[in-house]
């Protein structure tokens, strides 16, 4: 017996909303079991044109569309409702380990009201068959989800991370190693392989797992542009880390971490949108990237005295 797990982020690039790092665990055979070969009957990279399955890829890739949003919730809600059938709250979701200081929350108009149910367009009947049917086929080939949930960093989180850390990827590096944390924890002593998406340009890990995690030793196995993989020894355990480029395309606990993260995201900047349209109605809403973002944030920053909002909780510094 063994653990896989996965770790993606969402929300990286934008100038508002929060930024939001996923993460799953399954209990497998062995750490080469393909998981999308094991669920092939119900979950798929992209099911064809009429076919039901599941959708588990690269957020990007499943968000897109007139129907994304249907699709990412449909998985998500079904993942979730193996190990919480019982809550599909949205604070639930949010505040489960890991989760950050809740005065960031408290800091954030438009958080302190979350939206009710997390995947609102899932529908409650088919996710519970989707679930059963996951969960039957995992059985069947041996595995279990034993882990799935997200960290959700507030703006105002974010930007006094960077003031910590003075770097945007030492910012991602210290969320992510959250949920690896969350990870260790829940698996014991057990063998455990992570996958994690590279981050950006960075191929040399070492001495940030070492003083992140804290191993008696780490064995590197390859540090390149492709990836970097390491063996961290916490006395006769052994943990490998995998950093990929693109991991999400190629690890199913990466793909189905993608899709916790931007769900997540997803759903706390409609909670920001209702409350920004409430308080200026003409405002579009927006998803805080590029172009988009920029408008929306010098429509708002215009206004901004006017509803007692304080800009270090609204825009990313970076």
């Amino acid at each position: 017996m063994a653990f896989l797990a996965g770790v993606d982020e969402a929300g990286y690039g934008p100038f508002v909303g929060p930024f939001v790092v996923g993460y799953s665990l399954f209990r497998v055979p062995s750490h080469e079991t393909n998981l999308w070969d094991c669920l092939e009957t119900v979950a798929a990279k992209k099911p064809g044109r009429g076919n039901t399955r599941l959708w588990v890829n690269d957020s990007k890739k499943v968000h897109s569309g007139p129907r994304g949003r249907e699709r990412l919730e449909r998985t998500v809600a079904a993942f979730r409702e193996i190990l919480e059938p019982q809550i599909k709250d949205t604070h639930s979701w949010i505040t489960a380990t890991p989760s950050g200081d809740p005065r960031w929350f408290q800091k954030t108009p438009w958080l302190q009201s979350l939206p009710t149910t997390f995947c609102p367009q899932a529908d409650a009947g088919r996710g519970r068959l989707d679930a059963s049917a996951v969960r039957r086929h995992l059985l069947e080939a041996g595995c279990t989800l034993d882990g799935f949930g997200a960290r959700a960093v507030s703006a105002g989180e974010w930007n006094q991370l960077l003031e910590e850390t003075r770097n945007k990827s030492d910012a991602l590096f210290s969320v992510t190693m959250e949920c690896v944390r969350v990870i260790l924890d829940r698996t014991a002593d057990a063998p455990l392989r992570i996958e994690l998406d590279r981050h950006g340009a960075r191929s040399r890990y070492a001495k940030k797992l070492q003083a992140a995690l804290n191993p008696q030793s780490i064995e590197t196995h390859g540090e390149t542009s492709g990836g970097s993989t390491y063996t961290l020894n916490f006395g006769t355990r052994k943990v490998q880390l995998r950093f990929s480029e693109k991991a999400d395309l190629s690890f199913f606990p990466v793909a189905l971490a993608s899709l916790a993260a931007k769900q997540t995201r997803e759903r706390l900047m409609d909670a920001f949108n209702t409350w920004w349209e409430e308080v200026i109605p003409e405002l579009k809403p927006t998803k805080g990237y590029g172009v988009d973002g920029k408008r929306w944030l010098a429509e708002v920053l215009s206004q901004l005295d006017s509803v007692n909002v304080d800009k270090s909780v609204l825009r990313r510094n970076r």
